[in-house]
């Protein structure tokens, strides 16, 4: 299918790429009072996060690209949970689109006389084992709520006072959070250099990006062929009019 094979040319749209936004910065003169220059005023910010005035996610060809404004006028908060977002849709879908593959031609938590199609992999194993969605849903809770817990913004509920005066910071993130930073890096793979950060935080934006976009393919495409991924390649239905 065309578009499984084109996906990866479509790496850089998203739909929640930073815009262009120059930083605010105020200037003096080096007047003299009484005789000595007063300091030189440190540059405003305008209160949007650093990344985001660094352009983080705004890459060729494609630029910026937020066809339904949905930054325009956003606050910092809002921006960080945008890319927060982002960036964990990107990983999942990174993760997904390998196991999609590596599941058809290898299953060792499937009974070796059951081959089936990704799409229909879970409702398998779910038939071979009792009960594998509550854990599952269980571990991805706990998940979501340690995020939650060192990322959002407080609501605090122990009295009606503090939950009015609180109220406002449900769903919304910490602006000062740095988007996608779990504090994990064991390889130290993430380099001390502002420009190499710069570098690394696009690349993995954008493979992200075509992850989003090849998942979506790979489930469209064992739908309408009823051939798992692999399969289809092999025969030629992936894209037949080729």
């Amino acid at each position: 299918m065309k578009f499984t094979l084109f996906a990866s040319l479509l790496a850089t749209a998203s739909a929640f790429a930073p815009t262009p936004s120059a930083v605010q910065t105020s200037t003096s003169l080096n007047a003299a009072t009484f005789g000595r220059k007063s300091p030189a005023k440190s540059p405003k910010g305008n209160g949007l996060p650093g990344w985001w005035n660094a352009q983080v996610g705004v890459t060729e060809p494609a630029g910026f690209f937020d066809p339904l404004k949905l930054s325009e006028g956003a606050d910092a908060a809002t921006l960080v949970k945008f890319r927060e977002a982002e960036l964990k849709h990107g990983r999942v879908a990174m993760m997904a689109s390998l196991g999609f593959i590596v599941s058809e031609l290898y299953h060792p938590m499937m009974e070796s006389t059951i081959n089936v199609d990704s799409i229909y992999a879970f409702q398998e194993f779910e038939k071979l084992n009792d009960g594998p969605l509550i854990p599952l849903l269980i571990l991805v809770a706990a998940a979501e709520g340690a995020v939650a817990a060192k990322k959002w913004a407080p609501v605090d509920l122990k009295t009606k006072g503090s939950l009015e005066a609180t109220k406002s910071n449900a769903f919304k993130m910490q602006a000062d959070t740095i988007p996608g930073d779990y504090g994990w890096d064991p390889l130290g793979l993430f380099p001390e250099d502002e420009a190499k950060q710069i570098k690394y935080q696009n690349a993995e934006l954008n493979h992200g990006r075509i992850a989003m976009l090849a998942i979506a393919g790979f489930v469209a495409q064992e739908e309408i062929t009823k051939q798992g991924i692999v399969e289809s390649w092999i025969t030629g239905s992936a894209f037949p009019n080729f």
